[in-house]
């Protein structure tokens, strides 16, 4: 079930983004609904955030196991055999959010990927519909980084680093992020974000060999 839960966990923290700029404060702090579009002004880039040389991720929204290359699962001490999929078709939560995929390692720790397409098709997509969430509270750790070149973000609803949980963030157009959690690192907290990151690079080299 581990393998579930880190896959949950990054579409969980990422899907924040639409719920947060999904309504608005009213009268009394009562909160309003918002057009369930945003325009693209306001859900594009910001200019530190925008993506010169964007990634096509579509090709792997039915097949988001494969964004992650053998090699360095291997390396994670898990396989291409221990992927759990994560399918909009098979899940309440991937209809919403967008697929992914998950593996639990014979040691220590778990991975998983999220592609946020959920967040494009409600027009908060990209870097900057998670930074609207941010500066409206949604997130409570917020650390701006860069993955390959690539703009990035470690991020979550509270800061675990310490306890071994790390969710990353990364911007591959300006109106798309794919996500990255690695939870669980308990021996050596130290780790989950030297995972996520290594997970991440991995994930953009093999779109970059694809696109």
């Amino acid at each position: 079930m581990r393998n579930r839960f880190v896959w949950f966990r990054i579409s969980s923290v990422l899907a924040v983004a639409a719920a947060g700029v999904s309504c608005s404060a009213g009268t009394d702090g009562v909160a309003q609904p918002m057009p369930e579009k945003v325009s693209a002004s306001e859900a594009s880039g910001a200019p530190e955030h925008r993506v010169s040389d964007p990634l096509d991720i579509t090709p792997y929204l039915s097949r988001p196991c494969d964004l992650v290359s053998p090699r360095l699962l291997g390396k994670l001490d898990t396989s291409p055999n221990e992927a759990n999929p994560s399918l909009p078709e098979d899940d309440k939560v991937a209809a919403e959010a967008g697929p992914g995929c998950s593996w639990t390692g014979e040691g220590e720790g778990s991975i998983g990927i999220g592609i946020d397409s959920g967040n494009k098709e409600r027009g908060v997509g990209g870097l900057r519909g998670l930074e609207m969430a941010r500066d409206q509270g949604r997130y409570k750790l917020w650390e701006e980084t860069s993955i390959e070149g690539y703009p990035a973000v470690y991020m979550g609803v509270r800061d675990a680093r310490h306890e071994g949980d790390c969710d990353l963030a990364v911007g591959i157009a300006d109106d798309m992020t794919f996500g990255v959690s690695a939870i669980s690192f308990r021996e050596n907290p130290e780790k989950a974000c030297q995972v996520a990151a290594e997970v991440a690079a991995d994930v953009i080299g093999n779109l970059k060999a694809a696109n």
